[in-house]
């Protein structure tokens, strides 16, 4: 028999991770989509571990991970308890681990938002709920009050990163209004996969109320339910990062077969597009 030689193909590394870490995340996570806020107490040991389905040791090493991140704080005392601190939540607590991103990973993601976020928008129109766009609006609050805030010379870290804060909490809110759960897991990948950057790229603008506005406008837009101002609202968030990120890496972002969604809703049907209702006869 001849010799076969090993395949060519060469594995990744893997990156194991501890159930106190998942639980840690699943925290977080909340924390980041604004379902948890700053000041809230959790619940307690015993409720909080019979909701997660894990073990109190588990959580109390998921809790010690939280605190040293400065993510919650343990209050002692009859009216203390767990409670949130921050909504920054460092990337080492992720979760669900990823590669360190390498710079064409980044222009991956940001390429992949052009695809992707237009038609989670249309989506959004579609099917959120009045609770779906609360949370859109609140996120909106949080990006206005950020960027409202005094502040001499440039843009601080802290002021940037509750910048993020706002941005992935409204664009995890569209993700829910999709009432796509597929569709809610691939934003949040694609929000960690961004946070870096586009908290960089917050620090590269020189004026970051232009944040707010865009995100203001992504708002009014799916509010609307129109195909055309949801394209033209979420095309201009996204050219807003990446003229920032270009600022930052000194290289233009790739784009290929990236032209934008059509437009022409009188041919064909467009996704996004809101249901019309016929009249029933009596």
């Amino acid at each position: 028999m001849a010799r076969t030689e090993p395949t060519r193909f060469v594995f990744q590394p893997v990156q194991l991770v501890r159930p106190c870490e998942i639980v840690a995340y699943r925290i977080t996570e909340a924390i980041r989509a604004g379902d948890v806020r700053i000041g809230e107490r959790l619940p307690s040991e015993q409720n909080l571990s019979e909701q997660l389905a894990v073990s109190r040791p588990t959580l109390r090493e998921a809790i010690k991970l939280l605190v040293q991140a400065g993510i919650v704080q343990v209050v002692p005392g009859s009216a203390g308890g767990l409670f949130v601190i921050s909504e920054t939540v460092p990337p080492g607590l992720s979760g669900m681990p990823l590669p360190e991103p390498m710079l064409e990973d980044i222009e991956s993601a940001m390429e992949a938002r052009r695809l992707f976020e237009p038609h989670v928008a249309r989506m959004a129109a579609v099917h959120a709920t009045p609770a779906d766009f609360a949370r859109m609006r609140s996120a909106v609050e949080l990006s206005e009050q950020t960027s409202a805030q005094p502040r001499k010379g440039r843009v601080s870290n802290e002021l940037a990163q509750r910048m993020t804060v706002a941005s992935t909490r409204f664009n995890i809110a569209v993700a829910r209004a999709t009432q796509n759960s597929i569709i809610v897991q691939m934003m949040e990948v694609m929000m960690r996969r961004m946070e870096l950057v586009r908290t960089l790229a917050v620090l590269a603008l020189p004026d970051i109320a232009t944040s707010t506005q865009t995100l203001a406008k992504s708002l009014k837009a799916i509010e609307s339910g129109d195909p055309a101002q949801i394209d033209q609202a979420t095309a201009e968030r996204i050219e807003v990062l990446e003229a920032a990120w270009q600022r930052v890496s000194q290289k233009a972002p790739r784009r290929r077969l990236l032209s934008p969604p059509a437009l022409n809703t009188d041919k064909a049907p467009v996704l996004g597009q809101r249901r019309r209702t016929s009249p029933v006869a009596g």
